[in-house]
């Protein structure tokens, strides 16, 4: 509070004002925690906020949070479902419902909108004093009322994943899918197998033919959508030419609901996206590399043709290419040169900002992108310097240590 009233939000210099919460953070058991969902190498975000609930306030309208501090969207709309991204929340002082405190809509990280979920769905995350909630990012919450004469203060940090999941990253004993009757279902056998590094290995039964499934694609509930697309993932190579051709689909909706297909079909839908990415319809391009990003490792071979796409003439496509080589090429260094040039020359600060986190992301691969790195300390773009920083941490070769050094020693705030 004392910090509040002498200088207002520290909002992204929380930590320097506040330094005692790295101890939060640098707890065992909350890097333990936060290890067995993002893999232990996990990035803490220099995004952060304090959110203070004033006495009387009549609480927040569920809502997701913007993308704009993790990745900016396809078509306004499209998040991954891949636990890529996470928040985090800690209570300062104990806060009971009274205080106003944070609520989820539990299974709602999936969906865009309110359906199927009431008002009765709404979890309110209590607790003592030293509470940490750790959410999805796409988890539709708020603040709720606080009735109470305190003001309620709550921090929330963001995390983010450095390494596409190889192997399980907690204690996975006993990893056998338990089926359920719950309508995402679907869904979660692909993300559990997503977390242990073995996509697909769970099946997952289709309840219609290709063609309705396809038609599902367009159904106005989203439920039924994109379990409609969890479902074509299990028809593989059969589904992928009517996939590819959705991403330029006239219905926004239609065309994200699809892209999540892509997520479990795996090596056999690389070719037609690929194909894609030389589409004339530059929507149809950015897409494509969207998709091929959020497949991770199993979309290497697409390296080349990002590449190329890193360098297309349209923004959007030119974004999500070099976000996609991030994820894409984190085994080699081939994309180095390429995410260097681009974070040293291109014009667009988006653009920029995912050329330093994929090249974080590509950790000690990205050793031939130092003096870019280097470079991009003093870009007027905050994230890009806060990315680039990480990513010479990551390197961490002599050159990438002196570098990041004597970029903080003059930049110590005193």
């Amino acid at each position: 509070e004392t910090i509040l009233e002498k200088h207002g939000n520290p909002t992204n210099n929380l930590l320097p004002r506040l330094p005692e919460l790295q101890d939060v953070w640098g707890h065992p058991q909350v890097r333990s925690a936060l290890g067995s969902i993002l893999g232990h190498d996990y990035y803490l975000h220099l995004h952060r906020h304090c959110h203070n609930n004033m006495p009387g306030s009549k609480g927040q309208g569920m809502h997701k949070d913007s993308l704009h501090n993790s990745r900016f969207a396809v078509d306004e709309n499209r998040r991954h479902h891949h636990t890529r991204w996470l928040m985090a929340f800690y209570y300062p002082q104990d806060t009971p419902v009274e205080l106003g405190p944070t609520a989820v809509m539990p299974q709602s990280q999936y969906l865009m909108g309110r359906e199927p979920f009431t008002d009765d769905d709404e979890l309110a995350l209590t607790g003592e004093a030293g509470t940490i909630t750790i959410v999805h990012y796409d988890l539709l919450h708020r603040g709720m009322a606080n009735v109470s004469d305190k003001t309620r203060h709550m921090v929330k940090f963001l995390f983010t994943r450095m390494s596409e999941p190889t192997t399980p990253s907690w204690n996975h004993t006993g990893a056998e899918w338990e089926s359920s009757d719950d309508p995402q279902d679907a869904i979660r056998r692909h993300m559990w197998d997503w977390h242990r590094g073995r996509v697909g290995e769970t099946p997952i039964e289709p309840t219609a033919s290709l063609e309705e499934l396809v038609g599902r694609l367009s159904d106005e509930s989203e439920l039924v959508a994109v379990n409609a697309a969890y479902e074509l993932s299990s028809m593989g190579k059969a589904a992928v030419p009517h996939l590819v051709n959705a991403l330029g689909d006239e219905r926004e909706t239609t065309r994200r609901y699809a892209m999540h297909s892509f997520n479990r079909i795996g090596e056999v839908a690389v070719g037609g996206l690929t194909d894609a990415l030389d589409s004339e319809d530059a929507g149809v391009r950015a897409r494509a590399a969207d998709v091929l990003g959020d497949m991770g490792l199993r979309a290497a071979s697409s390296r080349d043709a990002l590449t190329r796409r890193a360098n297309d003439e349209d923004e959007t496509a030119r974004n999500h290419a070099t976000e996609a080589l991030g994820t894409t090429s984190q085994d080699t260094d081939a994309a180095t040169e390429t995410l260097g040039n681009t974070l040293a020359s291109d014009g667009n600060g988006l653009v920029r900002r995912n050329a330093a986190l994929s090249l974080a992301r590509l950790g000690k691969k990205a050793e031939g992108a130092i003096p870019s790195l280097t470079k991009a300390l003093r870009d007027e773009n905050h994230y890009v310097r806060g990315f680039s920083v990480h990513a010479l941490r990551r390197i961490d070769t002599p050159e990438a240590t002196d570098a990041v050094l004597n970029h903080l020693e003059a930049m110590r705030w005193d």
